[in-house]
């Protein structure tokens, strides 16, 4: 068992007790062109070394929301290998789950959510029981609906017991202005997975720039099934500065899925 595992279970309790928030929706995987072209060869997402959990190595994945930036510190190029990429999984997703946590655990390792929490809380603290229905149980918890958390609107309306410590610290974060200043990792339901995951059974669509869309790496979607969203790139941009873009067409995608009908006019 890692250190991270082993807290304080008063936010898993609550949140075990809540009630799914429907529709489910996907889990969500960021990486770049260059990434994505090693899991097109391997055939597989693979996991990789965790600098949080060290030890192991994970994929992290978010509910529904590509909250998750992991290139935002890379420089405007002309080339386009650090462009963000994001693979949309089935719903259907049935393989193990490691860890869930109500957010991003590298923004809470590096103290993003310091003014928002008691100093001797845990990371520990906030892990929450590794099922694929607990994502919903957090949107219903702490946002009402799935529409809600897409949008990161928190349901200002509940008041959590005093003693609810945790609950009340991440109420505080995801209703704090600012909370969302790093492309929403305060807010976005991290879901860990130790075993690789397979490209051809388990990846519905991906989110790619426009380039790659008609490259030998769209070919090879195309080929495995994988639904191809894809977006324009503009000259001089840094990789960061795509999150809405990709934000706006995995929105666009459930609602035409039938998922999301209110979210979009």
């Amino acid at each position: 068992m890692h250190p991270h595992d082993n807290g304080r279970d008063r936010l898993r309790k609550l949140v075990a007790q809540a009630k799914s928030a429907g529709p489910s929706l996907p889990l969500v995987y960021s990486t770049d062109a260059y990434g994505l072209d090693d899991a097109l060869s391997a055939t597989v997402i693979e996991p990789t070394d965790n600098s949080v959990f060290t030890g192991e190595s994970l994929i992290c994945t978010f509910y529904g929301r590509p909250s998750s930036k992991p290139l935002a510190n890379e420089v405007p190029a002309s080339l386009g290998h650090y462009l963000p990429v994001c693979l949309i999984f089935m719903r259907s997703f049935a393989e193990e789950i490691r860890r869930v946590f109500p957010f991003n655990t590298w923004a809470y390792d590096n103290d993003f959510y310091r003014s928002f929490l008691h100093g001797n809380m845990r990371m520990a603290d906030f892990a929450l029981e590794p099922h694929l229905d607990t994502p919903g149980r957090v949107v219903s918890t702490f946002f009402g609906t799935a529409r809600s958390y897409l949008q990161a609107r928190p349901n200002l309306k509940i008041d959590f017991d005093p003693a609810q410590f945790e609950a009340r610290s991440f109420a505080a974060l995801i209703d704090a202005e600012k909370s969302n200043a790093m492309d929403s990792r305060g807010t976005g339901i991290e879901v860990q997975l130790a075993d690789p995951i397979s490209m051809a059974d388990w990846v519905e669509a991906a989110v790619v720039p426009s380039a790659f869309a008609e490259s030998s790496i769209g070919a090879e979607l195309r080929r495995l099934g994988v639904e191809i969203l894809p977006y324009n790139v503009t000259t001089h941009m840094g990789p960061d500065e795509y999150a809405s873009s990709v934000a706006d067409l995995c929105l666009h995608y459930y609602a035409r899925q039938g998922l999301l009908e209110e979210v979009l006019p």
